[in-house]
């Protein structure tokens, strides 16, 4: 997949090629996406958190560093798209840029200290197998929803974003399009009256949304389309408006959100050529939020266009912060 040039604010940037997304991702190969993991699984040794907390960093003539003030954004780095979202946020604005720590995060300690996180895009149930064990997933829907770190303190709920893989973890509800071969036949969430769960555990949930996985087909049926975004649930989110009318969205293996709950407005959606064909002008809705909690069934970090990153730094990671 290949993206064109897009008028943007942000400055040129040619996208990686998406090689962790080209291939369907297996518990077998995706070890090879995480150097330096004992067995491709996410550990929670037990260092302490004094030598993961900016405080502990010395100068070259060994002098401590006073605690750094600026606002740390942890990005999952156990699988997918990471290196790419964090190249994203760095053709954000300078000024904003300078009020944030980017750091990519691999172990459940590293969590507890960060003050926002992006979950990429990938496989979502990969990342539960490259997870490994139940207390990175604890300590990772702990930051979700509020509750005790690796390090036995209470924390409250944290600022969120997924992509893709990440919108599946974050989705309060998740079903299969039928066959798992996507929902646009109409068959969404049709699989029966017990749809099929993930046998590697649940999603992390946090968003009141239903998203049904594989909604746009398999992997030779993705694509590029621009999103719209009119919904009225946003009328009072001028922001979340300009950062994703016609946002160049790339879908690979895309999930939809079939269904938005209580407290989430809709930011953007796309028509599928098949839609279109069908007279459905309305399309599928592909990126919603909370106050809290992102996500996005197509992939920005793929971009040429940094809009939805900064949208996400200036209202979800730096809002209320001084």
């Amino acid at each position: 997949l290949k993206l064109g040039s897009v008028s943007t604010p942000c400055p040129a940037f040619s996208a990686s090629e998406i090689a962790s997304e080209s291939v369907a991702m297996t518990a077998d190969t995706a070890a090879t996406f995480t150097p330096g993991l004992n067995g491709g699984q996410a550990q929670c040794h037990s260092a302490s958190a004094d030598k993961l907390s900016s405080s502990s960093v010395a100068t070259g003539d060994g002098t401590p560093q006073a605690p750094s003030t600026r606002t740390k954004l942890g990005i999952l780095a156990l699988q997918g798209a990471f290196a790419e979202h964090e190249a994203s946020f760095r053709k954000i604005p300078e000024a904003m840029l300078q009020r944030l720590e980017i750091v990519q995060v691999r172990l459940c300690q590293e969590l507890d200290h960060c003050d926002a996180l992006v979950i990429p895009g990938g496989e979502s149930t990969t990342m539960k197998i490259i997870a490994g064990s139940d207390t990175f997933m604890e300590v990772l829907r702990a930051f979700v929803h509020g509750g005790k770190g690796h390090d036995g303190k209470e924390r409250p709920p944290r600022p969120v974003w997924g992509t893709c893989a990440g919108c599946i973890l974050l989705s309060d509800n998740v079903t299969n399009g039928a066959g798992g071969g996507g929902g646009l036949s109409g068959k969404a969430g049709l699989d029966g009256p017990d749809p099929k769960r993930c046998k590697y555990g649940a999603q992390i949930g946090g968003l009141a949304v239903s998203t049904c996985r594989n909604f746009f087909g398999r992997q030779t049926e993705s694509f590029e389309a621009m999103v719209v975004a009119d919904d009225p649930t946003c009328k009072d989110d001028p922001a979340g408006k300009r950062a994703f009318s016609d946002f160049p969205a790339v879908f690979i293996r895309a999930p939809a959100i079939l269904e938005a709950g209580e407290g989430v407005r809709v930011l953007a959606r796309v028509v599928h050529p098949s839609q279109k064909s069908d007279g459905n002008e309305r399309g599928s809705v592909v990126a919603a939020a909370s106050d809290r909690v992102m996500v996005t069934c197509f992939h920005p970090e793929l971009a040429e266009d940094c809009r939805i990153h900064q949208y996400f730094v200036e209202q979800f990671v730096l809002r209320g912060r001084t």
